[in-house]
């Protein structure tokens, strides 16, 4: 490869080093031509969206920018990595940012269809010592404290606009339409144990198990099931108060197992922080793991009183979810 290897003077120089070297300097990577063809992808959009330009592990994956928008300087774009049995994930904000994540990976990446992206054994890195060096003189960068501190910001900074966007074309790629849930499912994975009292993440997003769907199949639609509350005896869902493309704004709502339905939180956020403010520390042993993600993620605290959220989703829209609500629970 030479210095005319890609429009962006950073992968240049990258591939000048790479052809200095004749081993791995960072986990599983390795560059591919730029911008190789991604027919495979299948997709118009995500074929003019996504530019391959590494490999990202020994079975396949492969790294590309996302085209978050019409810019010139590719150097900018996000980058993600595609997993080669599936799924799609953003793993830095730009091009720099990404070569601190190879500087700082110590096993190789792999991902999932909806699952958080995870790390494996991988081959031996004899050259990261030459890597960290060129890393340092051309750009005065050192690894992070851990990879997955660029993934983190990443989707900090982009996990919104990146779920609005491969929603719509692949809803496997994400656990759900709605990036705080996203967030709080990547998360809940990181955990041994429960953080929240009685809480806990439906493994699949907006599917009822077996016998927990209302009777009435309006109900069912309307209600988009996410969680257990009470240990399982009721769910959290989302109330589709309208057709709103932000699912974040949603009211929550906790539908019962007698089929009763009864409002929790104005949107995601205030939700959240309900749950940070539960009582049972004792039966949650990740709730300050919890309340410090909550912070860090969204500026969020726990409020006094749980019951109070509650009481402002029911003074704003009490009357209108009671005046949908009466005429469907006769087919609950």
């Amino acid at each position: 490869m030479t210095n005319t290897y890609s429009p962006i003077p950073e992968l240049n120089l990258l591939a000048e080093f790479e052809g200095s070297v004749d081993d791995l300097y960072a986990a599983g990577f390795s560059l591919t031509p730029f911008g190789r063809d991604n027919s495979f992808l299948k997709d118009p959009e995500l074929e003019s969206r996504l530019i391959l330009f590494a490999e990202a592990n020994a079975s396949g994956s492969l790294y590309a920018l996302w085209r978050v928008d019409d810019r010139t300087d590719l150097a900018t774009l996000p980058v993600a990595i595609l997993g080669d049995e599936g799924g799609i994930h953003l793993v830095a904000r730009d091009i720099r940012e990404f070569l601190q994540f190879l500087a700082s990976l110590e096993e190789e990446p792999c991902c999932d269809w909806g699952e958080p992206l995870g790390f494996r054994d991988g081959e031996p890195v004899p050259c990261r010592d030459e890597y960290l060096a060129w890393l340092d003189r051309h750009f005065g960068l050192a690894p992070l404290d851990d990879a997955y501190d660029s993934v983190e910001a990443a989707l900090m900074e982009l996990g919104k606009a990146f779920t609005t966007w491969i929603y719509q074309l692949i809803p496997d790629a994400v656990y759900s339409p709605c990036h705080e849930l996203n967030l709080l499912r990547e998360f809940e994975e990181s955990l041994d144990g429960d953080y929240a009292a009685g809480f806990g993440l439906a493994m699949e997003f907006g599917g009822y198990g077996y016998d927990e769907a209302p009777g009435n199949p309006e109900l069912a639609e309307s209600l988009v099931p996410f969680a257990l509350a009470n240990n399982g005896d009721a769910l959290y869902v989302l109330w589709r108060i309208d057709d709103r493309t932000d699912m974040s704004t949603l009211p929550v709502a906790m539908l019962s197992s007698e089929g009763g339905a009864h409002l929790i939180a104005r949107d995601v956020r205030e939700f959240l922080q309900f749950l940070a403010s539960l009582d049972g520390s004792e039966e949650s042993p990740g709730r300050e793991a919890y309340i410090g993600w909550l912070d860090r993620h969204f500026g969020l605290a726990p409020v006094d009183d749980p019951g109070t959220v509650v009481e402002a989703a029911r003074a704003e829209l009490g009357e209108q979810f009671a005046a949908w609500l009466a005429p469907r629970v006769g087919g609950a």
